[in-house]
């Protein structure tokens, strides 16, 4: 008898001797690194197994589903009309399997629905810190984290897997989320009120703009150049910025330091000084293209994680200088930012 359950235990916990391999998670984890990196070698190098492992693998898995996942096209493997659908449906599967792996292990924090959220620097310090002691008033079993990123981090497919919410300036489009368009960031030129009444300042127009230090936001092609808009006019503003820099924060220095202009800078970041008079806007009517807010979400989702999501759509153009996406106001230049595809 003792010699039957031996048997019995030590088959059945041989990895894959018995299981189908098509409701083994680690096995479709495999498949899907090898059509990250194109070949059953590049995945095993980044893996650290054997070829021949991996191929088995895969085999077996083809055998169990019945269908064959891959093709060869001269060293590459090319996906098939079935491999492309378990790609594209199975991925969601086992990225929600993770999520939930992953809140279960979390233990005390998931039960104080912790919401997880990345976000560019600006909109993160300025504003989500505002949302999220609000909502934490409304819902106080609630908890937040919130880290800030650049633009090229928030565009990574690791960063996606890690947060229930990404903010973006671009759209992240991959085959488990959701991308929906918040509304736009109303960004003018400006200065301090002691730099415009200096006698030796006189900005009328925008070619005056760069007889003056200006001070600009880097970020793609909004590096160098911009549109300003007065009416049916349209100017193309050529840059020529003394400084550039990826955070909203760093212009906002110059500018209150009397250093010169701020170009491209997002009107929430300075209306409390607007209001007291410290700071101006340069230009006020020429306007500038606003700058899009999208909310990506994954497609299978925490029900108090939507549950924030709602009433933060709601509560983002509540804020000064945010202009709804239904606004007559709503307009972006040529050079808005295509899709980003992970």
């Amino acid at each position: 008898m003792f010699y039957i359950v031996f048997l019995f235990e030590y088959f059945f916990t041989l990895p894959g001797y018995f299981m189908n391999s098509a409701h083994d998670l680690d096995t479709w984890r495999l498949f899907f690194q090898v059509v990250n990196l194109g070949s059953v070698s590049k995945a095993a190098q980044s893996l650290h197994q054997e070829t021949s492992a991996i191929s088995r693998k895969l085999n077996k898995l083809e055998k169990d589903l019945g269908t064959e996942l891959f093709t060869k096209e001269g060293r590459k493997l090319k996906l098939t009309s079935a491999g492309f659908v378990a790609f594209s449906r199975m991925r969601r599967i086992v990225l929600d399997a993770g999520c939930l792996i992953n809140d279960l292990s979390q233990g005390q924090e998931n039960l104080e629905q912790l919401i997880t959220i990345a976000a560019p620097i600006g909109i993160s310090e300025k504003l989500l810190p505002i949302c999220m002691l609000e909502y934490m008033k409304l819902e106080p079993s609630t908890r937040f984290s919130c880290r800030s990123m650049s633009y090229v981090e928030l565009f990574s497919t690791e960063t996606f897997q890690g947060y229930d919410i990404i903010l973006s300036t671009s759209p992240i489009t991959t085959a488990t989320n959701t991308t929906m368009l918040l509304g736009g960031i109303q960004h003018i030129m400006t200065a301090s009120s002691e730099f415009l009444s200096r006698e030796d300042v006189s900005i009328k127009k925008p070619e005056d703009l760069n007889n003056y230090p200006l001070f600009s936001f880097y970020s793609r092609n909004r590096e160098r150049n911009t549109h300003l808009k007065n009416g049916s006019e349209t100017y193309h503003l050529n840059l020529d910025a003394c400084c550039r820099f990826n955070h909203p924060g760093a212009i906002k220095t110059a500018v209150l330091d009397n250093y010169g202009v701020g170009v491209y800078c997002p009107y929430y970041f300075y209306a409390s000084e607007i209001k007291n008079g410290q700071v101006q806007q340069v230009l006020p009517d020429w306007t500038m293209p606003l700058q899009q807010v999208y909310l990506n979400k994954k497609h299978t989702q925490r029900a108090y994680v939507n549950d924030f999501i709602n009433w933060f759509f709601q509560r983002f153009t509540n804020f000064e200088g945010i202009i709804s996406p239904m606004s007559n106001g709503f307009w972006m230049s040529d050079f808005s930012a295509n899709l980003v595809h992970l």
